[in-house]
């Protein structure tokens, strides 16, 4: 019986010419919306998901707000919404591979060498990843007219009709359409859009042409539509076509050709449509309880199954039965079983609702699977099977795969081609109806532009974008150690870099204690060409001559400090007068700080009267002497070092100026002088410094020439230069100490000096014209132009290290408020968010947590700092474990002009990545081993393979256990483990490494 409705069937779809035509409403597309046969008009959205996070609190907000928004439109007949959401594991690498697609076109552009860390990528978040995408379909049907409306609608089109020249079916006819319902159809969906806009989605109205592309792809499967398609329609030209009648060809063709490019097959009780076999599931008796789409999510993602989910929502549910005969066939059943006492409590409860005022949702609920047609019904079945278990489980509800005609089902699950679908109709109070839909899916970071890809802990791709925003200016990097800060850190400065629009490397400066930095410039370094691999430089401070800074160093030509420059050295000297252990600069000492500064400089310049501007010094400096020979420079019978500089930037040497403006410009050992100068005597007269009876000049004297000996680099003329370098890290370990007051003093006033030497530059804007001496203008305003149209970024790690250092903070503040006009990002890491000081959590607007280690008084002062849902509170708590073979998963927090942004996000680097990324010292010091043998690239390549974990700290610790174990341990240090694997990796060992130490990642 069975195999002849089979047979029947299949006769039925050969008779038939055009079987999935048969079921499209769509006639015509005109500004952005779609007019049907019927007269009904569609429109659609893509809906790409909530800004925050969605638990049980928040899913109840999202159900009041939606249901207060849509319960008028959907009371009665006329209005239905079709959400189709669709989750595809096969289609992921092609997405992944349009998100990395323009960070290649960008490293290609900038002349760096990545592919392999890029390939790397796509190929590591594939398999991790699925294709997502929801999309919205609004119906205004001719219901919702009154009956006088909709006869006068019916005659006007019909008479428009007659006019019309083409035959039905031929052609895209726009004047099919019912006057009326085109402002009801606005009205709706600008209800949609507010509901949106009020609940955090992100949505956006797709116009004609994305709609059909749209739906073009869920008809024919992703490979039929390229991404540049589009439909020819009423309101764009197109060639004319050779038809019968030729003035046929005249007009736009019919859309049903443009969108269907595939015949369906029948394939047993599934169809198959280009390369894929599609089974339908149908629910065929509500549930029991409304639950969360996001535990169906979550039930696939870790199933790993293709799934396409559509559920139709239709307004006036009661409408065609009554209350009465509800009230009637429910009583009357409740005799025959308990099924039947549960549908008449059901019916009891939705005419409860109506009875309120509350709309009552006619609502039909189907799933779509499929296969690769070359798999064979058999396994689409199993995957159907395995798809009703899930979909049952969820809400207890039952499923079916006899859903009829599966031709029907797949045309019902496509959002604006048809109203409809097989599933049987279910009635439901709007409120239960809105907890189906798909709206708890995380939204993307970014759209337009891709810097970095996330993905959220069920695989959804989360692309992420420096660029989209110029609000995101200031960020915060949070986590106790080993939850992956260092590499986030490392891979958003990337993501910086390949930034798209950009023809030279953007500029990124990192001061860092230790070598966190080091594997992000050595990756940047080596991906350069030679000749310009000095753009990328990773310097360690010492205290010795060459890594002398003067902080007192101005802009080529300026005899005095700018503002910024100015503001910098008050701050630096706050620092250091300020005693340890204090947290502010004590009274008649901060009076002291600004005139002394303009008294030193005053005394270095040579445009004052009576001032000790420094004599030129043959010999001091020998690349000046040559730069003056070279360019014939003439000097005054007794020059000074601004005489120099003035005639080598005349002669067109700014570099060999700059260097000859570091003997021009005042040392910190000058301040001693100049505090002793009257006009500063003048304001602080015979103030007392504490309770010692000491001046503050003696005070300040007595503390700057303390620092002198300690400090010798800062007081002497800058030696350290980064060179030509755009990208550098600096690194403070060898003159930052930690475990005492001074120690933090230090570790602070080398922070700001590092600061200092980086981004001088970057703080100058065209607004300080007029204090930049005449003739150095010009050339300045050319590089100020230039810095303002460049992105920078400036990155201060274990900040923590700062916390006892208020001047610090005061100038990271200011920096902050000067970054965005001067497209300048900041991004602070720390330990602590206590490190950060309440004005900087203000001031920042976007904030990664990393985890808190469970500590229930840190997780307390994040959900209070930010103001946290319970579901981010739950996040930190449970989901922030910090790196596994997975990836290392963040909570990020944003404020932007679209509002608040809330997400747990994966980061999920390759093995080639993490190893260019890793900052672990045993893994660095394998890195550059293996990088003596190998070029850096076959380097990278040779670690992933052996480690691809992006460690070996398992696997040397595992071999120095064992020579312990075996008494060697004394004989063999971790130098000697470490050489030997170097060579191992590297292919040169003689010896081959112990077996088992390979620290396999296990996906």
């Amino acid at each position: 019986m069975y195999r002849q409705l089979e047979d029947a069937l299949r006769f039925a779809w050969t008779v038939r010419r055009k079987p999935l035509e048969s079921f499209m409403l769509p006639a015509a597309a005109l500004e952005g919306r779609f007019i049907c046969r019927d007269g009904s008009l569609v429109s659609l959205f893509r809906l790409d998901g909530s800004r925050t996070m969605m638990g049980a609190v928040e899913l109840d907000r999202f159900v009041d707000v939606a249901a207060r928004r849509l319960n008028a439109r959907f009371t009665a007949p006329g209005h239905a919404v079709h959400i189709v959401f669709e989750r595809s594991p096969d289609d992921a690498a092609l997405q992944v591979d349009a998100a990395c697609a323009r960070q290649r076109v960008q490293g290609d552009r900038l002349g760096l060498d990545i592919e392999d860390l890029l390939s790397e990528r796509a190929a590591r978040l594939a398999p991790l990843l699925a294709a997502e995408s929801i999309i919205v379909a609004c119906w205004t049907r001719p219901s919702v007219l009154t009956r006088l409306e909709a006869q006068r609608d019916r005659k006007q089109a019909r008479r428009r009709l007659k006019a019309w020249l083409p035959d039905s079916g031929e052609s895209q006819c726009p004047a099919a359409g019912f006057e009326s319902l085109a402002a009801r159809h606005e009205a709706l969906l600008d209800t949609f859009s507010a509901w949106f806009d009020e609940v955090g989605l992100v949505a956006e109205r797709l116009d004609e042409a994305s709609a059909a592309a749209q739906m073009r792809r869920l008809l024919n499967g992703p490979a039929s539509t390229p991404a540049d398609w589009r439909p020819v329609t009423v309101a764009n030209d197109a060639p004319p076509r050779a038809t019968e009648p030729p003035e046929d060809g005249a007009f736009p063709p019919a859309l049903a050709p443009q969108l269907l490019v595939r015949d369906p097959e029948r394939a047993g009780r599934g169809i198959r449509i280009g390369e894929r076999l599609y089974g339908p599931v149908d629910m065929c008796l509500g549930m029991r309880q409304a639950r969360p789409f996001a535990e169906l999510v979550s039930n696939v993602a870790a199933a790993d199954l293709p799934l396409r989910f559509s559920l139709l929502l239709e307004g006036g549910g009661l409408a065609n039965f009554g209350a009465v005969a509800a009230r009637i066939s429910s009583s009357f059943l409740a005799f025959s079983s308990d099924d039947s006492l549960a549908l008449r409590d059901a019916m009891r409860e939705v005419s409860a609702a109506a009875a309120d005022a509350e709309a009552v949702v006619r609502l039909r609920l189907g799933l779509l699977t499929w296969v690769d047609a070359e798999a064979g019904e058999d396994a689409l079945m199993r995957r159907v099977s395995r798809v009703q278990q899930l979909a049952e489980g969820w809400g207890e509800s039952v499923f079916s795969p006899l859903v009829g005609d599966p031709l029907e089902a797949f045309a019902g699950s496509v959002p604006g081609f048809c109203c409809g679908g097989t599933a049987e109709p279910a009635y439901a109070p709007l409120t239960d109806a809105l907890r189906l839909i798909p709206a708890s899916r995380p939204a993307a970071l970014a759209r337009s532009t891709v810097n970095h890809v996330f993905r959220s802990p069920d695989g959804k791709l989360l692309p992420y974008s420096c660029e989209e925003g110029e609000d995101y200016g200031f960020e915060l990097i949070y986590g106790v150690p080993g939850r992956g800060k260092s590499v986030l850190s490392n891979c958003l400065a990337l993501a910086h870099l390949l930034q798209g629009g950009q023809a030279r490397l953007p500029l990124a400066a990192t001061i860092d204690i230790g070598p966190s930095s080091s594997g992000l410039i050595s990756l940047i370094r080596e991906a350069l060409p030679p000749a310009r691999q000095a753009e990328a430089g990773w310097f360690r401070l010492r205290m010795d001559p060459a890594s002398a800074i003067n902080p007192c160093d101005t802009l080529l030509g300026c005899r005095r400090p700018l503002p910024a420059e100015r503001t910098f050295l008050e701050n630096l000297l706050s620092l250091m007068l300020t005693p340890a252990g204090d947290r502010g600069v004590p009274d008649g000492m901060r009076e002291l700080i600004g005139p002394t500064i303009d008294v030193a400089y005053r005394m270095r310049a040579d445009d004052v009267a009576g001032a000790e501007p420094a004599p030129y010094t043959p010999g001091r400096d020998p690349a000046v002497d040559e730069a003056l020979d070279v360019h014939g420079c003439r000097l005054p019978e007794t020059p000074l070092w601004w005489d120099v500089v003035d005639e080598l930037f005349a002669a067109g040497a700014p570099a060999a100026a700059i260097v000859a403006q570091r003997y021009a410009v005042p040392v910190l050992s000058d301040f001693l002088a100049a505090v002793r100068d009257p006009s500063v005597q003048g304001i602080v007269a015979d103030t007392r410094y504490g309770a010692g009876g000491e001046s503050v000049t003696q005070a300040f004297v007595r503390m700057m020439t303390a620092y002198a000996a300690r400090w010798p680099i800062i007081f002497a003329p800058t030696a350290f230069d980064i060179g030509n370098a755009r990208v550098a890290a600096v690194d403070l370990a060898e003159i930052a100490p930690s475990g005492s007051a001074e120690a933090d003093i230090q570790t602070a006033v080398f922070y700001m000096l590092a600061r200092q030497a980086l981004t001088r530059d970057w703080w100058a804007s065209e607004e300080d014209a007029d204090q930049i001496p005449e003739r150095y203008r010009d050339w300045h305003a050319e590089r100020f132009r230039a810095l303002r149209e460049t992105p920078k970024r400036l990155s201060f790690d274990e900040y923590h290290r700062t916390a006892a250092a208020p001047a610090v903070q005061a100038q990271v503040e200011r920096d902050v408020r000067e970054a965005r006009k001067l497209r300048v990002r900041i991004a602070l890491a720390s330990q602590r968010l206590e490190d950060f000081g309440p004005a900087l959590v203000e001031l920042a607007n976007r904030f990664w947590v990393l985890g808190a280690g469970g500590k229930a008084a840190e997780i307390e002062t994040l959900t209070r700092t930010f103001g946290l849902s319970a579901a981010c509170r739950d996040a930190i708590e449970y989901e922030l474990t910090g790196p596994g073979p997975r990836g290392a998963p963040a909570l990020l927090i944003s404020n932007d002009q679209g509002g608040r942004f809330e997400q747990v996000v994966v980061n999920s680097p390759g093995p080639i990545e993490l190893w260019a990324l890793n900052t672990s010292p045993p893994d660095v010091a394998l890195r550059n081993r293996v990088a003596e043998y190998l070029p850096p690239a076959a380097a990278r390549s040779a670690l992933a393979r052996r480690f691809p974990s992006g460690s070996a700290r398992e696997a040397i610790t595992a071999e120095l256990r064992q020579l312990e174990a075996r008494g060697t341990r004394t004989s063999a240090t971790e130098r000697d483990v470490l050489d030997r694997l170097a060579a191992e990796v590297a292919g040169k060992a003689t010896e081959p490494f112990p077996a088992g130490m390979t620290n396999q990642r296990k996906d």
